[in-house]
C-alpha cells in the first residue's frame, strides 16, 4: 500500500531498479492470493463453525490453524516462485503500476492457469459455499427456532458473510472483465479501456480498507474489545493526569524543612 499511495502520488514508482519492481510485483501477488486463499478456506470452515461447532472446537488445530498456514506458505512460494523464476522478457515501466506487471501473465497457458488458480477457483469456493451456507441455513430455520438458536446463528451468519462479501463485490468486476477478454479475441475496446483504467485495478484496495470497518461494526466481539482497550486508555491517560496536578499542587517537605530553618536562624 505505500508503494501504492506514493506512486499515485507522483505518477512513477518509488525505485528505478529491476529488484525494486520483481520485490513489488512479488509481495503484491502473494498478498492478493493469500487472501483469496484464506476467504475461501474460511467459507468452507463456516459452515462448521455453525452446523457443526462442537467438532471444530475439538479439532480446532488440524481445521483451522493447520490449513491456514498450508494456504499463506502455498500463496506466498507460488507468487514469488512465478513472479521471479518463470522465464520470460522482463519489460518494467517505472511509470506504470506494479511497473506494468510480471511479464508471465502474458503467456496464454501459463496466464490462463494463474488467474484460474488464484483469482477464479478461490471466488468460486466463496460464492458457491457461502451460497450453500445460506441455503442452508434457511431450511435449517424451522428447527433451529426450536432450538431457540436462530437468532443466534443468524446473527452469526451476518457477522460471517460480511467480509467475504466484501471480497466478492470488490474482485468480481476484475475477474468479469477478464473473462471477457479471455473469451474475446480481438476484445471489444471498452473492455481493453477498463482492462487500463487505474479504478479497476485499484478497486480491489478497497476491501483492504473497508475491512476493518466492517470487522468493527459486524462482529461485536471485536467491537466490545476496542472499546474496552479505548475505555482503559482513557482511564489510564485520568489517572496519570490526577498525579501530576496532585503533585503540584503539593508543597514538597524539603522546601518546607528549608523555610523552618530560615525562619529560625532569623
Amino acid at each position: 500500500m505505500p508503494f501504492l499511495l506514493e506512486y499515485l502520488r507522483y505518477g512513477h514508482v518509488s525505485f528505478d531498479s529491476y529488484s525494486f519492481c520483481k520485490f513489488w510485483i512479488a509481495f503484491n501477488y502473494s498478498l492478493n492470493t493469500s487472501i483469496l486463499f484464506l476467504n475461501s478456506h474460511l467459507s468452507i470452515e463456516r459452515y462448521l463453525l455453525i452446523f457443526h461447532h462442537n467438532f471444530l472446537n475439538r479439532h480446532k488445530m488440524l481445521i483451522h490453524y493447520i490449513p491456514m498456514t498450508i494456504l499463506i506458505i502455498l500463496a506466498i512460494c507460488y507468487s514469488c516462485g512465478t513472479v521471479l523464476f518463470v522465464p520470460c522478457i522482463e519489460l518494467f515501466d517505472y511509470t506504470s503500476q506494479l511497473c506494468g506487471g510480471p511479464c508471465f501473465q502474458l503467456q496464454p497457458s501459463i496466464g490462463t492457469f494463474d488467474l484460474v488458480f488464484t483469482v477464479f477457483s478461490p471466488l468460486f469456493c466463496i460464492i458457491f459455499f457461502n451460497s450453500f451456507l445460506i441455503i442452508r441455513v434457511i431450511q435449517q430455520k424451522r428447527r433451529m427456532l426450536q432450538k431457540n438458536v436462530w437468532k443466534k446463528n443468524l446473527g452469526m451468519l451476518i457477522q460471517l458473510l460480511s467480509v467475504s462479501i466484501l471480497h466478492v463485490i470488490v474482485w468480481l468486476p476484475v475477474t468479469i472483465v477478464i473473462l471477457i477478454a479471455m473469451t474475446n479475441y480481438p476484445p471489444p475496446a471498452i473492455i481493453i479501456e477498463l482492462q487500463t483504467s487505474w479504478v479497476l485495478i485499484n478497486i480491489m484496495y478497497i476491501a483492504v480498507l473497508i475491512n476493518p470497518l466492517v470487522c468493527f461494526f459486524a462482529i461485536p466481539e471485536i467491537k466490545e474489545k476496542i472499546i474496552l482497550f479505548i475505555n482503559y486508555l482513557r482511564r489510564k491517560r485520568q489517572q496519570q493526569q490526577q498525579i501530576s496536578s496532585t503533585g503540584r499542587n503539593q508543597i514538597h517537605p524539603l522546601s518546607t524543612n528549608q523555610n523552618q530553618s530560615t525562619r529560625f536562624q532569623k
